[in-house]
């Protein structure tokens, strides 16, 4: 069983159309737990009961969700995961939020309300660390696959390899404005990267395996 943790702003909605198209009903969409919003272990308590019921005749679960909420699984799973340069994840992320509101999150509504710049948006505690966060402890040598957003192609062509799921026909979710990234200021980059050290350390890891796997 494949277990794919969709980290916010980091190819998982376009990846998630392709979960759907290879796997049809045996997918399951595993996006309740919202764990970027408060209430997050609740959510999940109930999600991991409910989830267990679920599992009967599906072969794939994407979503939002804290990749220990499926440890139980075991080596039934192989589990999947998108990383994208976090400083990127989180600009796209900021700018998301103001072109598509999520207002149910308190944090959501105060980058409106408050009309946070990214800098103050990136302070905000919930915003830290976020793909540290969604893979919950588990090591980057125990994913069967981790894919790159800034190494789409490359990526698409082992994940093909490995599993015979077709690359998309087109990205979707992305911000026009900013197809090719989001141009940051240098001083910008170092607070954003001071703020989230983990998630950095986490990319160059991940960087670094992806590296050494080339042919």
């Amino acid at each position: 069983m494949l277990i794919s943790v969709h980290i916010p702003k980091a190819a998982g909605t376009s990846f998630g159309r392709q979960l759907e198209r290879h796997f049809g009903p045996r997918l399951l969409l595993d996006y309740a737990d919202r764990p970027l919003a408060p209430g997050h272990r609740l959510r999940r308590l109930a999600g991991a009961l409910r989830a267990r019921a679920q599992l009967t005749d599906v072969d794939c679960v994407h979503g939002h969700f804290c990749a220990d909420k499926y440890a139980w699984l075991g080596a039934r799973a192989r589990w999947i995961v998108w990383l994208r340069d976090p400083l990127q994840r989180l600009a796209s992320h900021y700018h998301y939020w103001q072109r598509v509101p999520d207002l149910r999150n308190p944090d959501c509504r105060a980058l409106l309300q408050r009309r946070l710049s990214l800098e103050q948006f990136a302070a905000l505690p919930r915003m830290r660390n976020v793909a540290t966060r969604f893979l919950a402890g588990r090591p980057l040598e125990q994913f069967f696959f981790i894919g790159l957003v800034e190494d789409m192609a490359e990526s698409q062509r082992r994940l093909h390899q490995l599993t015979a799921i077709a690359a998309p026909d087109e990205a979707v979710n992305v911000n026009a404005e900013a197809p090719d990234g989001h141009v940051l200021a240098a001083a910008v980059q170092r607070r954003l990267a001071a703020l989230n050290q983990h998630d950095c350390r986490l990319y160059d890891q991940a960087r670094a395996l992806f590296e050494r796997a080339r042919p």
